[in-house]
């Protein structure tokens, strides 16, 4: 599992290639996708690479980068994450009334995102894969989906629910159907769990109900380009 080390490099790299800039020691995705980038090594040549991806003033996510160039590069933060796997099957059913999401869902998805922040989301994020929804009172409620995909694993991501409708079992059901997908399609499904977050301890109780386990921790340096 090392490229869980590594995913955004391994997924631009490779099947995600046509969502992104790519050169020989960094990528990121369009900024319509994500602010997710990546370096392949902590080298500054691929800092200096990825500074031609991003115009001044503008940020990008990166895990690991290494010491950063002062003139080319400001730390603006840290975001401390937990990342989950779910190997084997989820012993668990959830079964509620769930929508395909698709273009003609975007603006709304957009707005659910802002609404709830599950993490960054863009309006072509949900382009990365498959998305499902709740619909209850003609509007979408709750989603799920994916983000980095890369050879044998999947990121489940934008996982969230309007306020008025937590607790109802939206967000396993959803999250069940979407890791359901990805096991069937030979793949091993992660997620990324932000430390501190105010849903991080019901976040993690849903995700091991459904038979994530925790891998590791790393932080992601939120980069700004001068």
């Amino acid at each position: 599992m090392r490229e869980l080390d590594n995913p955004a490099w391994h997924a631009l790299k490779g099947e995600q290639r046509a969502f992104g800039m790519v050169g020989e020691r960094a990528a990121r995705y369009l900024p319509d996708v994500s602010p997710i980038a990546a370096v392949a090594d902590q080298s500054q040549e691929a800092l200096v690479e990825l500074a031609g991806f991003v115009e001044p003033g503008r940020f990008v996510a990166v895990v690991a980068p290494g010491e950063l160039p002062d003139e080319l590069w400001r730390l603006a933060a840290m975001a401390p994450l937990s990342q989950w796997v779910c190997p084997d099957p989820p012993a668990v059913d959830a079964e509620i009334d769930w929508v395909e999401l698709t273009d003609a869902h975007a603006g709304e998805m957009l707005e659910l995102a802002r609404a709830t922040d599950p993490g960054p989301f863009e309006t072509r994020t949900h382009r990365l894969g498959d998305y499902v929804g709740v619909i209850r009172d003609a509007r979408l409620v709750s989603m799920a989906g994916e983000r980095i995909c890369l050879s044998g694993y999947r990121e489940v991501s934008a996982v969230c629910t309007d306020a008025a409708f937590t607790g109802r079992g939206f967000a396993q059901a959803l999250v069940l159907e979407i890791v359901r997908r990805q096991q069937s399609a030979g793949c091993i499904p992660f997620l990324h769990v932000r430390t501190g977050s105010p849903a991080e301890a019901q976040a993690i109780h849903v995700y091991e109900k459904l038979g994530f386990h925790k891998r590791g921790d790393y932080a992601m340096s939120v980069l700004v380009r001068k």
